[in-house]
């Protein structure tokens, strides 16, 4: 978050996740159009999404200030680029109160982004903003580099709120004592829609 100009801490995940866990294996394949089961995994994270969106999107509007008046998504960072739709997009045009409010704001810039590494200029906003309050959804987040650097590009381009909706936060126990903690913590709570990280009791 030290590296980008404009971070943001209001990051909503829908679930946390460990490495081969059946999310895991969901939000890996799901992009692998070649791959066996690929369009079930996406309709899998559609669903998700849909489904989360449909009972907390009044939450993420609560960090914004306001209903959002664009969603957007952290485009891919791949060395070799995908033609047509980021299978991401796709999903996130599955959802009808994402889609219909859905730009595709972000384009790769010329900075390098990766595992700790943002930067403000890692992305850049094609068109520039006037005071939009912006939802960033993206499928995972581990050290959040991505989305950080994607969230600052929007702010420098004149979004007035940026806030994040990911789909799955991977946290690996054996890291350290703190993420051992964070997970046993958050597995003494079964995983419910009925409630997210903002409005759990």
């Amino acid at each position: 978050m030290r590296q980008v100009s404009y971070p943001t801490p209001h990051v909503i995940p829908i679930s946390l996740y460990t490495l081969e866990s059946q999310l895991w294996h969901v939000l890996r394949y799901y992009k692998d159009a070649s791959g066996p089961g690929a369009e079930l995994f996406a309709l899998q994270v559609a669903a998700i999404i849909a489904r989360f969106t449909a009972r907390h999107l009044r939450c993420a509007a609560g960090l914004l200030g306001g209903d959002p008046a664009v969603v957007t998504s952290v485009p891919s960072t791949r060395p070799e680029q995908r033609t047509g739709l980021h299978p991401l997009e796709t999903a996130i045009a599955r959802v009808g109160p994402l889609a219909s409010r859905y730009a595709p704001l972000l384009v790769r810039g010329p900075a390098s982004v990766d595992h700790k590494l943002a930067d403000d200029d890692a992305f850049a906003v094609p068109r520039r903003l006037s005071g939009e309050r912006v939802l960033v959804v993206d499928d995972t987040l581990t050290s959040g580099a991505r989305l950080q650097s994607a969230v600052s590009a929007l702010r420098l381009n004149g979004a007035s709120a940026v806030a994040g909706i990911v789909v799955g936060r991977i946290i690996e126990p054996g890291w350290n004592d703190n993420s051992r903690r964070i997970w046993e913590r958050a597995r003494e709570t079964p995983f419910s829609f009925d409630h997210c990280c903002l409005c759990r009791d």
